[in-house]
C-alpha cells in the first residue's frame, strides 16, 4: 500500500507598506504562484469526477490544481482627509478606505461521465456509474473560457464542419476511429476550437484543468467620520460599500460534458460550460456607529 497523492506549490510573495505619508497609509501585497496536484478532492467512489481516468497511469492526472491562482494583488488604502477646525467638527475627522483584490483565473476541466468511450468500465458503486474520462481538445483554451449563464455549444454527430474536419485530420485524411466516435457522440465547439470524443477504447489528449475561468475582481470602499469628545472619547460613523462596483465574480462552470442517463447510457449535458453561481455577493451597503473610550 502506498500514498499516490502528489501536490506541489511554489510562490513568491511581496508586501509593501506605507504608513501615514501625508495622511495616506497603504498595504499592498502581490503573490505569484503555481499550485499543481493529482486531484483537488479525495479519490473516492462517492466523488467520481475526482478519480483518475486511467488507474494504471495516475501520474497523468498531475496538472494545475483546482486552487491554482497564478497572480493575486491586494491593495488597501486609508487616507485621512486634511480638515479644518470649527463648524461642529464637520470639516475635520474624515477618512476614506478601500480594498482592491485582483486575481488571475482559476482552471477547470471537462469530464465525460456518460459514454465510457474509453471502455474503462463502470465504477463499483450502486447505482452503477461510469468512470469519468476526458476527451480531446484542439485549439486555444481561451476559446472555452467560462462565461456567465452561457454554455459551450454542442453539435450532434458530424454536424459541425470544424469538428468533422478535425476528426478527419486526426484519422489521417480519411474516415476512421475519430470520425466514428464523432458520429456517435457529437462534439463541442466554440470560436476556432473543438472538443472531440476519443476513439472507442482510447483516452483523449486532454489533461486536468486546462481551461481558465474569468478571474476575480473586487473593490470595497468605506467613508468614516470621527468626532472627538475630550481626549479619551471618540465617536466614529462609517458607511461601508462591499463590491461597490457590483461586479459579478463567477464560480467555476459546469464541467460535465456528458452525463449518465437512467438507462445506463450517456447524453450531452445542455449546461456544460454554463455558470450558475457567483463567488461574491452583489453590492452590499452597511452603516455603523462606534464609540471608543
Amino acid at each position: 500500500m502506498a500514498n499516490v497523492y502528489r501536490s506541489n506549490y511554489n510562490g513568491l510573495q511581496v508586501t509593501l507598506n506605507a504608513r501615514n505619508y501625508h495622511g495616506l497609509s497603504m498595504v499592498a501585497g502581490y503573490t505569484y504562484s503555481h499550485a499543481s496536484d493529482d486531484v483537488g478532492a479525495n479519490w473516492d467512489f462517492g466523488y467520481g469526477s475526482g478519480l483518475p481516468q486511467n488507474a494504471h497511469n495516475v501520474g497523468a492526472e498531475y496538472a494545475n490544481s483546482d486552487f491554482d491562482i497564478r497572480h493575486r494583488l491586494t491593495l488597501s488604502l486609508t487616507y485621512a482627509i486634511p480638515g479644518r477646525t470649527g463648524h461642529g467638527q464637520m470639516l475635520e475627522g474624515w477618512e476614506v478606505n478601500s480594498i482592491t483584490t485582483l486575481e488571475s483565473p482559476q482552471y477547470w476541466g471537462p469530464m465525460d461521465e456518460g459514454t465510457d468511450a474509453a471502455g474503462v468500465g463502470p465504477l463499483p458503486v450502486s447505482p452503477p456509474a461510469n468512470t469519468p474520462i476526458r476527451w480531446s481538445f484542439y485549439g486555444k483554451t481561451s476559446d472555452f473560457k467560462s462565461r456567465g449563464g452561457v454554455g459551450i455549444p454542442y453539435y450532434s454527430g458530424a454536424s459541425n464542419a470544424a469538428c468533422a474536419a478535425r476528426a478527419l485530420s486526426v484519422d489521417g485524411g480519411a474516415a476512421g476511429a475519430s470520425t466514428a466516435s464523432l458520429n456517435l457522440f457529437g462534439c463541442y465547439a466554440q470560436g476556432n476550437s473543438v472538443m472531440l470524443p476519443p476513439p472507442l477504447g482510447q483516452f483523449g489528449n486532454m489533461g486536468r484543468n486546462m481551461f481558465p475561468d474569468s478571474g476575480f475582481r473586487n473593490f470595497d470602499f468605506s467613508l468614516a467620520k470621527n468626532f472627538h469628545f475630550g481626549e479619551t472619547i471618540r465617536l466614529q460613523f462609517r458607511a461601508e460599500f462591499f463590491n461597490i462596483l457590483n461586479h459579478p465574480n463567477f464560480a467555476l462552470p459546469n464541467a460535465s460534458a456528458f452525463v449518465q442517463t437512467p438507462d445506463g447510457g450517456g447524453a450531452p449535458n445542455p449546461t456544460f460550460g454554463q455558470i450558475t453561481s457567483t463567488t461574491t455577493s452583489s453590492r452590499q451597503i452597511q452603516f455603523a456607529l462606534k464609540l471608543l473610550f
